[in-house]
């Protein structure tokens, strides 16, 4: 199961260390190769499914990044979008007659 992807050789590898010290089987695939145009990305890998809160808990630990998923702006955003369109419409008509 795949748990991380980096394109920072160092950080998978002290990763893997930390992970195997937690007794997570995990490993690593990808990598830069030392031929042109070959994808940097290191892939780290657990296992067992059961152990990804864990080690998602670590790789946070060590330092990695998470993603935040994206949120809509806030309510009273989009209220006070809709006050401006209204006055802008009124606005409008008012000029045109």
């Amino acid at each position: 199961m795949l748990i991380y992807e980096t394109d920072d050789s160092s950080f998978a590898d002290s990763a893997i260390e930390a992970l195997e010290q937690a007794g997570i089987d995990c490993y690593r695939t990808g990598g830069s190769l030392n031929v042109p145009y070959s994808d940097p990305t290191v892939c780290i890998h657990i296992r067992d499914a059961a152990d990804s809160q864990r080690a998602n808990e670590i790789l946070i630990k060590l330092g990695a990044v998470t993603d935040s998923p994206d949120r809509l702006p806030p309510k009273w955003v989009f209220a006070v979008l809709a006050v401006v369109v209204v006055l802008l419409a009124l606005w409008i008509a008012s000029v045109e007659k």
